[in-house]
Parts: C-alpha cells; structure tokens; sequence
C-alpha cells in the first residue's frame, strides 16, 4: 500500500581553508587535541554541555513553545523570499531541514556570530536556554518513533575527518543535544570514497529516496566534518481519498492558463476548515494525530501574484485556531514537486552576514575561528495522491576557514476546490512547526 513519507535530509561540510592547511594538519597530529584540547585554549570557559551562557540571572521565559513560534516566523518568512523570486514555480521548501542544520552549526557559534544567527533564525542568544528548549522539540519528534500508526526513524550523524580536532565541548554538545553520533573518516586522503561512504548511508536512511547528496568532487582534502540529519517518516491519510472517484478538472495556473489536471474528491464530515475574506484552508489528518496537511487557498479568481497570501506566523496560527471541524467537499490536485535552492543569498538579505565571511566565529567547533559557511542548499521532493503523500528533503551546508469540538452539521458542506494556485504546509501537531513548506501554481 502506497503510505506517506518524509525524508528530510541534512548535510552539513565543514572545510578548513588552504591557507591553514599546513597549520591545522600540525596541531591535527597531537593526539591530544582530536578530543581533548589542552588547558587554556579557546572554548575551555564553555560550560560542560558545550553552552556558552551569556545571561545565567536571566529568568526562565525561554521555553520551547519560544523557540518554536520564533522559528516559525523565520520558517514563512524565508519561504515568501524563496516565492517571490519564483512566482510562477511549483514550489516545496523544508523549514525543519534547515533549521535543524543551522542548529548544530550554531551550537558552535560565538560573539557575533552567534548572534546574528540567532537573530535570523529565531534562536534564543543564550545557549544554556536554547539547548534545553531546542532538545525538548527534538525529543518531541523522535517520540513519534513509539506511535504504531507511523514509521518514523530520525538518524544524525557526523562524519568527522580522522586527523582533525575539535573541542570535547561541542562533542558533547551534539551528542546531549542535537542527538548527534560521531564517525571518523579519511576526507584527507579518500575524499571520493568519503562521498560513496555518506551518499550510501543517506540512501540507507531515506530508502533510496535521496540519492548522491554528495556530488562527486565536493569533498575534498580540505573537508573536516560532513554533519548528516535525516527523517524518515510513512503513515496514510486518515481519511484516504477513494480513487475511482479522481476526474480531470480545469486548474488555472498563476499565469492565468487553464490546464487539464487529476483532482481526488471526497466528501468528509471530519475535517477542520477555515475561511476569512481572503482564504479558504482545510487540514487534511494522517492516521498519526501527530502531523497533518494544511491547505491554503485564496478566494480571489484570478491570482496571479501569491506571496500576499502566504501565512506569516501571526496569520498561520491565526488559521490553526480558527479551524473549526465539520463537513467537507474537497476537491484536490494530485501533484508532485520537486526543487532545489541555494539559500546563502536569502539569509545574507535576512541579516545573516558574518558566518559566510572571514568574520565568522565558529570557534565553538574546533577552538579556533578557522571556519566559515560557504554553501547552503536544499533538494526537496514532495509528491500526493489519494492514499497519502510523499516528501523528500535534503540541506547541505558548506562550512570553510575564515482537540477541537465539531461544529453543528451544516446543510450544505463547506467547498475547498483547489482549482487555482495554493499554499501547503506538511506540520507537526504539537507546536505546529513546519516540516514542509509550499505552492502548487500550475
């Protein structure tokens, strides 16, 4: 039986610039240094969990419902940038694949580094209270390990260059926090092999899903760390859509053109919707109560511009807790989307500015600013049909040197026909964070 994915997938490099080479590979030689650096050197004023607590009196608001809604807001406010400069694409993008990236390379930032990530993303500045609430979140979603109505499976791990050294505080760190496993590997002398190594695991983990997340020649002598985070997750709709009853239908695509296309329809008297005077959404549930689907459609007849209908936080859970549950006419394209982005430019226009220059300070990672962000990117796959749906994600970062009551049954059912350009979000149902972002315009 056809069930429901997703494979978000994160990668992330870090490279050690040719001008510290020689340097690096010196002080990679002291076997004291690959775990345990000596006394003095940076990083030893971190606490013993890796944190780096910049305000201990301060009082205990932070909590991860904080996090969450702050990341959020840079999770939808990303994704009208990313719309915007393609208007008329289908379009899926991961937030949670992201996120959880920048979360351990953010772990071992420092001073302004650190501090303009946070800023960006939503991160709480103070590490000792980001980790905490970070690791709640995490743990809420490895949870869904246990649920019998869904195969889930979340796996981290870094591949560690065997010559090289980091501090025993961002070991921990990873592996406290971020769930993080540690494996060593010959980047210096077996790049190539290296890849093979990572791309087969990454297979192993996403069923073949991702493949060749490595191209071949991205790592090199250089490359010290590739940090791999990867989610599979399989479960059906609740209230599968029967398939005898798929018809083709007009869809008018941003760019005005009518397109014959397959629509699933069902009538459902359990599914929460929502309407105000500019959108329609509807939130499809899986066989899990822990994720559903939610559907965004404007009212306006002709669009042809859809970023002024794309949720902020404030107007995403807005919807969330308007949705009322009742009965339902739904008709819904099956549809498939696939793309890829380079994101270093959007966070540079967000703010984030010094991770990606000499300025960064990683120095949380190795002890010394030695490292910097160079690439970003993501490949996403996400495909629906009337059994369920199908996602894949994938997030590379290049780091280098320097319950709700039913409403009384109305007469006639509330109509969703997604018969025109929409917005979809796949979320997780406790804080109703994001895992996939998108439009289906033509």
């Amino acid at each position: 039986m056809h069930k429901y994915f997703i494979y978000p997938l994160l990668l992330l490099s870090l490279l050690v610039n040719s001008c510290k080479t020689s340097e690096m590979t010196s002080q990679a030689s002291d076997p004291q240094r690959v775990d345990d650096p000596s006394p003095g050197q940076p990083g030893q004023a971190d606490t013993e969990s890796g944190q780096q607590t910049t305000d201990p009196m301060k009082p205990d608001e932070y909590d991860t419902r904080s996090l969450t809604s702050q990341m959020n807001e840079f999770s939808f406010e990303l994704f009208k940038n990313i719309s915007q400069d393609s208007p008329v694409q289908n379009l899926s993008f991961s937030p949670v694949s992201l996120n959880m990236a920048m979360a351990v390379v953010y772990s071992g930032a420092r001073e302004e580094t650190l501090n303009q990530t946070a800023e960006v993303f939503g991160f709480e500045k103070d590490l000792g209270l980001f980790h905490p609430a970070y690791h709640e979140y995490l743990s809420g979603l490895t949870q869904l390990a246990h649920d019998t109505l869904v195969d889930f499976n979340l796996a981290n791990r870094v591949f560690l260059e065997e010559t090289y050294p980091i501090l025993q505080q961002y070991r921990q760190a990873v592996e406290k926090w971020h769930g993080g496993a540690f494996e060593k590997t010959d980047f210096v002398n077996n790049p190539r092999g290296a890849e093979k190594h990572i791309n087969s695991w990454v297979e192993d983990v996403t069923r073949s899903r991702i493949r060749d997340i490595i191209p071949s020649g991205t790592l090199d002598a250089l490359t010290r760390m590739v940090m791999v985070n990867a989610i599979y997750i399989k479960s059906d709709w609740k209230h599968p859509f029967e398939e005898h009853k798929t018809q083709e239908q007009r869809f008018t695509t941003i760019e005005g053109e009518e397109a014959m296309h397959d629509f699933m329809i069902q009538r459902e008297d359990r599914i929460p919707h929502y309407e105000s005077d500019d959108v329609k959404a509807i939130e499809l549930p899986y066989t899990t109560p822990e994720l559903s689907l939610l559907l965004i459609r404007p009212n306006a007849e002709n669009i042809r511009d859809l970023s002024p209908y794309l949720p902020s936080q404030g107007k995403y859970m807005e919807i969330i807790e308007g949705l009322s549950t009742g009965d339902v006419h739904m008709e819904i394209p099956k549809f498939k989307v696939e793309s890829e982005f380079a994101l270093v430019d959007y966070l540079k226009q967000m703010g984030l500015q010094d991770i990606f220059d000499q300025r960064a300070d990683l120095s949380g990672i190795s002890g010394k600013r030695d490292l910097l962000v160079s690439a970003i990117l993501q490949k996403v796959f996400f495909e629906m049909d009337e059994k369920g749906s199908e996602a894949a994600a994938a997030t590379a970062v290049v780091v280098t040197t320097t319950a709700i009551m039913p409403d009384p049954e109305p007469q006639e059912p509330f109509r969703f026909i997604a018969d025109r350009p929409f917005i979809f979000v796949l979320k997780e149902n406790r804080y109703h964070t994001p895992l996939f972002v998108g439009q289906f315009v033509k």
